[in-house]
């Protein structure tokens, strides 16, 4: 077991809520996708459904793309967010998916939980001699 790896994995631990954001972020892109592959213009979202509403209209806890599953309460705390305001159902078109998205993705650009998450990079590199491969490893051609 490489305990100087494990090590570093743990310097990541503060910044798992920020990973975790960016994940719900992407699910959001998910469901544009899958959206657009079937033809559906409109998702309500809720606490517990997305409802896709295109030539069919379809309800499911969870919606599974192409890229990965889209749960309704990860999508539902998301757009909570993003929308700023309480609401018992969120209606979206795609488009308006991939523009909360990328406006998200620019405050989280400039955002002091990234600014912390660039620290610990850096932390974690300054940790390595950059003349050995994996910490405490001679490397190959040094």
């Amino acid at each position: 077991m490489d305990k100087e790896l494990l090590k570093q994995a743990g310097m990541m631990l503060p910044h798992m809520a920020l990973f975790e954001r960016m994940l719900h972020m992407r699910t959001l892109l998910w469901l544009a996708g899958h959206m657009e592959e079937r033809g559906d213009r409109v998702t309500l979202v809720s606490a517990g459904s997305v409802t896709l509403v295109g030539q069919e209209m379809t309800t499911h806890e969870t919606v599974t793309t192409s890229r990965g599953e889209v749960t309704a309460a990860a999508a539902y705390q998301v757009l909570h967010e993003l929308k700023g305001h309480e609401a018992a159902e969120y209606a979206v078109t795609r488009e308006e998916l991939k523009a909360l998205n990328a406006g998200a993705v620019d405050r989280l650009a400039s955002s002091a939980e990234l600014l912390a998450f660039g620290e610990t990079l850096e932390r974690i590199v300054a940790l390595r001699d950059p003349r050995k491969g994996r910490a405490g490893e001679e490397a190959p051609f040094a």
